[in-house]
């Protein structure tokens, strides 16, 4: 179940939710919320929409129906609270998520023009005319921030998109409010004015949450009675935009742009226009005009303007911009000192950004968007292809033109998309016009999830990698200075933006750490071999930047090879060197495994540990002896078992001085701990538990078995396994183990075990996720080996097969399986214990199979399949398959 922040809310509000539709939603719940970036929004949202719609049980009837509609719809309420907003104000336009034609479909300024004019017909008074320009907003800009979030559209496309969104409803903005000026004012039913956008949305990139950059221009020589009246309408109009009713507003609009800014005119002519920018506009306004464009207004002859009021005959207000820009923007030769003059505005304004200002921060949008204009002033005049808005349209028109090399075009491209993406994520929010990130750390994990990261940590990363890059690229190009991206940039550049922040922060810590940065640029088999490890094993890179000879062994490859070294001995050598060569072998044996998953790593693992214990074992003399019990005993650790054990001793030795011994032995053991041994000695499994005696005596532990031993002890010490000592130690235990004969009874009691361990080990959620303890899991299989075991201990020569397999193989030969079980039995635990390491190393919940879909993928890939659904259908074949030959055994022992 989706954990939300707010358990009791959550909870709560499903009890009405089911009240209000009188249905379960228990299934609904589990999946709709699984992705969300904000479940806790999402929910509250979604019980505020079927609140406002006519039928809140059918509704959400249909979207417990259509698992694909309610992620969709869960995912809108929790990404936006304006579209939820605007969904809550009209539940009927849900239903466009429902229809893929619909969604489909990218916003077209005609069509959106022809639909806005038909709702403006129907409309009863002027403020409600502009109520049907809010809503015609809210209903485009669904499909738009829908495929947005889905990834369906390039964000270029939706840029565009939400451009021509703002074109077609302030063109229908213009008309609605000139109209009703006119006709308050006896005017003529022709606009006089021209709009024309500037900034984003100037250059078709408008934002979310974008101001609109206007300059209203009014055509020459117009009736001198009519320009107080333009500039009333326009004021008007700026009204008309910004003014926030029921549906919220259109657009907040900034006229600071104009000739001579807030002290200029607000309609002035073309004439006064062409003026101001030949003999006044500074050089950020000739800048800032290169993304003008004239949206609506001012086609024709306007108002009947007379021949002479027109500064240039014959020419349209639209072509007579549109020479302007030619005219200021791509003048033949830029000095050096206008450059100078350019650069150092960009660096007044970069001093007054915030550190985690996207847009005006070092490497941030700007960075892009001035290099950019820069380069298409400075080469525009003779290269007319570079004249163009978008700034991504520009980049491609400066490589093709073998103005800036291509590689850094697209470097600055990616750079550009990642940015804005990152900036409409924190617009999409709230609706707000923000370039910063959030400043709280659930704001933080709010927009990595909508980003589509895991968490903050690793956008940031990606974050600060991105705009290092630009930033090396704009000096390298402006200032002749960074030509060269460092060479760590160069081989984050080569890797997935998902593992970038996983790679640096290994080799970071490194000694040299440039120098391993090199070796990967060297060797491109290096740099696969890598992205494979961190994206397999991420919770080992701590222990890998703190380990130089493994982590040269990875780069070399010489990971992949038999490892030979033995370890020191104890006594000989100080405890910290000690430590450090057994965690140098685990690391080995561990890292290597990822490369050859196929094999199973307990026995690599089990040769450490029996190679530590043995040796502390020999070097203090021990007189007592140490049995292997559970998955140790049988060869079958993972990344995170503990290791069980029994220590018995022969009946002529000292039990003082045994017990004695043995309270060294941990205690050194332990001690290691403090150099980065993790590994804990499990004794739990001795007679009377806890808080029985550390070292049992071979009497002793007859006399128990004799008079207390339950069954789920001597189940247990059916895995036994001579690590240290005598072989009279080993028989003792396997003699207690089997002393009994498994009468249907005492196996009733055994499988009354197991499923009490099911049902307070495995939380109900994991039932069938848990891949140790649950529904066809590990304990699966383990127990309905051993339970034949206990029954056919002479025909099974029970304690003379260690592994699984053997194990499994001895049925086989004796008939008690037949060969499809026994082909089932073993994929089945091959796939279970890689799964478990898999799990382990890649920091997930352990031994649950992960819910969430982006993680299901990352298990998926490093263990081989094409995709998460593939893995989720093989996993549940494969335990159906376990669970059904455990079921079946039992029912064959008489269960």
């Amino acid at each position: 179940m989706t954990v939300f922040r707010d358990v009791e809310l959550a909870e709560k509000t499903k009890e009405r939710l089911q009240r209000l539709t009188n249905l379960e939603l228990e299934g609904f719940w589990g999946s709709a919320f699984s992705r969300c970036p904000d479940p806790d929004r999402a929910l509250i949202n979604l019980e505020r929409w079927l609140k406002a719609t006519s039928n809140p049980g059918t509704q959400l009837s249909h979207l417990s129906e259509s698992p694909r509609l309610a992620q969709v719809l869960i995912d809108l309420l929790g990404a936006s609270q304006s579209v939820a907003d605007g969904l809550i104000q009209n539940p009927e336009l849900a239903s466009l998520i429902t229809d893929p034609s619909e969604m489909a479909r990218v916003p077209k300024r005609k069509e959106i023009l022809d639909e806005g004019r038909a709702l403006l017909t129907a409309a009863s008074s002027y403020l409600h005319k502009l109520d049907r320009l809010r809503f015609l907003k809210q209903r485009w800009r669904l499909p738009i921030v829908v495929n947005d979030l889905a990834g369906s559209w390039l964000p270029v496309v939706v840029w565009r998109a939400i451009s021509d969104l703002a074109d077609a409803i302030l063109e229908l903005c213009l008309e609605t409010v000139w109209q009703e000026y006119a006709a308050q004012k006896g005017l003529s039913d022709t606009c006089p004015v021209m709009v024309v956008a500037f900034g984003k949305l100037g250059g078709h990139e408008l934002n979310y949450s974008s101001d609109v950059d206007l300059v209203y221009v009014l055509e020459d020589g117009v009736d001198e009675r009519l320009e107080p009246h333009a500039a009333r309408f326009c004021e008007m109009l700026s009204r008309a935009l910004a003014d926030s009713m029921g549906r919220g507003s259109l657009y907040r609009v900034d006229l600071r742009l104009r000739p001579f800014g807030g002290a200029g005119p607000v309609a002035p002519t073309m004439r006064a226009v062409e003026t101001y920018y030949s003999s006044h506009a500074d050089l950020w306004e000739a800048q800032a005009l290169l993304r003008s464009r004239p949206i609506c207004g001012g086609e024709g002859d306007i108002n009947k303007a007379t021949e002479k009021g027109r500064a240039k005959k014959g020419l349209s207000l639209w072509q007579r911009w549109a020479a302007l820009v030619k005219q200021n923007c791509y003048k033949k030769i830029l000095s050096d000192f206008t450059l100078s003059t350019i650069l150092e505005t960009r660096e007044r304004i970069e001093q007054c950004a915030d550190e985690q200002d996207l847009k005006r921060g070092p490497g941030g949008i700007r960075d892009v968007e001035f290099l950019t204009q820069v380069l298409q002033m400075t080469h525009g005049h003779s290269v007319p292809k570079v004249r163009v808005g978008p700034t991504v349209e520009a980049l491609r028109a400066l490589s093709q033109a073998c103005i800036l090399d291509s590689e850094s075009a697209i470097s600055l491209e990616h750079g550009y998309i990642f940015l804005r993406q990152v900036e409409h994520r924190c617009q999409l929010v709230d609706d707000q016009q923000t370039h910063s990130i959030p400043q709280t750390a659930e704001g933080k994990s709010h927009l990595a999830k909508l980003m589509g990261f895991d968490d903050w940590e690793i956008l940031e990363s990606e974050l600060s990698f991105q705009r290092r890059r630009n930033r090396a690229i704009y000096r390298s190009v402006l200032t002749g200075t960074d030509k060269d991206l460092s060479v760590k940039d160069l081989v984050l550049e080569k890797v997935p933006s998902s593992v970038r922040p996983l790679i640096a922060a290994w080799f970071d810590g490194l000694p040299e750490s440039a120098e391993f940065y090199r070796s990967l640029i060297e060797n491109e088999s290096s740099l696969h071999r890598i992205i494979d490890l961190v994206s397999a094993a991420p919770v080992l890179l701590p222990q890998l930047a703190a380990n130089l000879a493994v982590s040269e062994a990875v780069i070399s490859g010489e990971i992949e090879e038999p490892e030979l070294i033995r370890l020191p001995t104890y006594r000989g050598t100080a405890p910290h060197e000690f430590a450090s060569a057994v965690a140098s072998k685990w690391l080995r044996a561990v890292v290597g495994w990822t490369f050859e998953s196929d094999r199973n790593l307990g026995p690599a693992l089990c040769e450490l540990y029996d190679e530590i214990l043995k040796g502390l074992a020999n070097e203090m003399d021990t007189t007592f002896d140490i049995i292997a019990l559970g998955s140790y005993g049988i060869l079958d650790v993972g990344v995170e078992s503990d290791l069980d054990v029994l220590l018995l001793a022969i009946d002529e030795v000292s039990h003082s001085r045994a017990e004695a011994q043995a309270q060294e032995f941990l205690a050194v053991l332990n001690g290691l701990k403090r150099f980065g041994w993790k590994k804990e000695i499990d004794l739990r499994l001795r007679p009377d538990g806890r808080k029985g005696l550390l070292v049992r005596s071979h009497s002793g532990l007859k006399t128990y078995e004799l008079e207390r031993m339950e069954m789920w002890e001597r189940f247990a010490l059916g895995n036994a396994r001579l690590l240290w000592g005598s072989q009279e130690s080993l028989n003792v235990a396997i003699k207690a183990a089997y002393a009994l004969p498994l009468t249907p009874e005492r196996l009733q009691e055994l499988v009354t075990m197991k499923k009490r361990i099911e049902t307070e080990r495995v939380q109900p959620q994991y039932w069938k996720r848990d891949v140790k303890l649950g529904y066809g899991g590990l304990s699966d299989i383990d127990w309905f080996v051993h339970l034949y075991e206990m029954r056919y201990p002479t025909t099974l020569e029970v304690g003379r097969h260690i592994t699984a397999g053997d194990r499994l193989k001895r049925m086989a030969s004796a008939g008690l399986i037949n060969a499809i079980e026994h082909e089932q039995t073993v994929k089945a635990r091959a796939h279970l214990l890689k799964t478990r390491n898999f799990l382990a190393l890649l920091g997930f919940t352990p031994d649950v199979l992960p819910e969430n879909p982006d993680k299901l993928e990352r298990l998926a890939q490093v263990s081989g399949h094409a995709s998460g659904y593939e893995f989720q259908r093989e996993h549940e074949s494969i335990i159906e398959s376990v669970r059904t030959i455990y079921v079946e055994g039992l029912e064959r022992l008489g269960v």
